[in-house]
């Protein structure tokens, strides 16, 4: 039996591994043209762009793979219908020349789209169609088209849809001085309109050329209760205005809580109120709540991650002196076994930028870096409720809360 020559086949699947990398390269400068193209006034044809040379160095010692890549970029070119453009390259004494692909052009937007995978593809025809859905039904610029759709980048097409149809009631309709959600827009979900920082309420304002909608929003509230024992049975209470005379402004002890667990398992603590925080919601007290910053001794209590430790110090820059507990690194380093790398949609916790945090301790300010930057710890989040509460309750009772039998 004749022996086989394997050196044929290794270098027959090096030329198609090298043939498909060449391939997922050029796809993929195709696609990130087409993704910058799709959120402009009028795209751009052809799209030319320049193939890296091979170093002299590189050249001389490995021709083979320099001659390969150039045949492979050649009969992608030729396969999609793309122009391209050659210079001979020496090969080094006695070795003669080799033509190498220097720039390849995609000639026009069709050829760009069925070089591109289905999903860029798409993306770029929706994007299009949407553009040019607003420049028929909208007299607006061009730029504000286009902020709109960049805006709207992502939404599902009954999203937009509505966005339209929204947009067309508003021209039609005054809703000045109503609730968002008491606006009757025919087939609508009364929520759907959201906030005012809404990404659906920013685009049809664009598109009406008005700054708002000029709606009576709701107002902001925080949700306290008392934990002083003589007011036991004493529903919540939730205050949306600032409440100026209070029986409890004359307390000397203050909670305040981010999860709601926490705000109602906390313990009866004598001349005591316990506060609701909600995360960012905690920057309305010091306005709803004006007697806080007078009351002697307030404990904040939060989620162990960048948010937590920034609406920390939101707190204490609103005029609201407060301690902390179990927001340091020793805390951290005590609980990191309840860490999560997951948020509450199941999106990894990515690292960022260390902000201003003025209202930190030191001891805060090094947990905060470290759960921005993800340097020395394991996770970037430990939620305040995985805390067990008892441990909580002792943390205010080291701190001088008078915590009731």
């Amino acid at each position: 039996m004749p022996a086989t020559n394997t050196s044929n086949v290794g270098v027959t699947q090096r030329e198609q591994e090298l043939a498909a990398s060449v391939e997922r390269q050029l796809v993929k400068r195709v696609e990130d043209r087409l993704d910058k193209q799709r959120l402009v006034v009028e795209p751009e044809w052809p799209y030319e762009f320049g193939i890296r040379k091979p170093t002299k160095s590189e050249l001389m010692q490995d021709s083979d793979t320099c001659i390969a890549t150039a045949r492979a970029i050649r009969s992608w070119a030729q396969s999609h219908g793309c122009q391209y453009e050659e210079k001979s390259r020496s090969l080094g004494a006695y070795c003669g020349t080799t033509p190498l692909v220097e720039r390849v052009s995609v000639p026009d937007e069709r050829t760009a789209l069925a070089i591109a995978g289905r999903q860029c593809a798409r993306r770029y025809r929706t994007t299009r169609q949407r553009l040019l859905r607003l420049r028929e039904e909208f007299s607006v610029g061009e730029d504000i088209l286009i902020s709109v759709v960049r805006k709207l980048d992502g939404m599902s097409d009954l999203d937009f849809e509505l966005v339209v149809q929204a947009t067309h009631y508003f021209e039609k309709h005054d809703a000045s001085g109503m609730r968002p959600r008491a606006v009757a827009i025919p087939g609508f979900s009364a929520k759907w309109l959201g906030t005012a920082s809404s990404k659906r309420r920013k685009a049809i304002c664009l598109l009406l050329d008005r700054t708002s909608l000029d709606f009576e929003e709701r107002p902001g509230e925080i949700r306290m209760r008392y934990l002083d024992p003589g007011h036991r049975g004493y529903p919540d209470l939730y205050v949306t205005e600032p409440w100026v005379i209070a029986d409890c402004a004359k307390y000397q002890y203050a909670v305040i809580v981010e999860n709601k667990d926490d705000y109602q398992e906390l313990p009866r603590i004598d001349d005591c109120i316990c506060i609701f925080g909600g995360g960012w919601a905690s920057n309305r007290i010091a306005t709803l709540l004006p007697w806080i910053v007078d009351i002697p001794h307030v404990v904040y209590w939060g989620d162990m991650d960048a948010d937590g430790l920034e609406i920390l110090s939101g707190v204490r820059e609103s005029g609201i002196g407060c301690d902390s507990i179990l927001m340091d690194m020793p805390a951290y380093r005590r609980y990191q076994r309840f860490g999560t790398e997951y948020t509450d949609k199941n999106t990894i916790i990515e690292p960022r930028k260390i902000g201003e945090t003025p209202g930190l301790t030191a001891k805060e300010r090094t947990l905060y870096e470290a759960l921005c930057t993800g340097e020395g710890v394991t996770y970037l989040r430990i939620e305040q409720e995985r805390i067990p509460i008892v441990d909580a309750v002792a943390e205010l009772r080291a701190a001088g809360f008078p915590i009731a039998d």
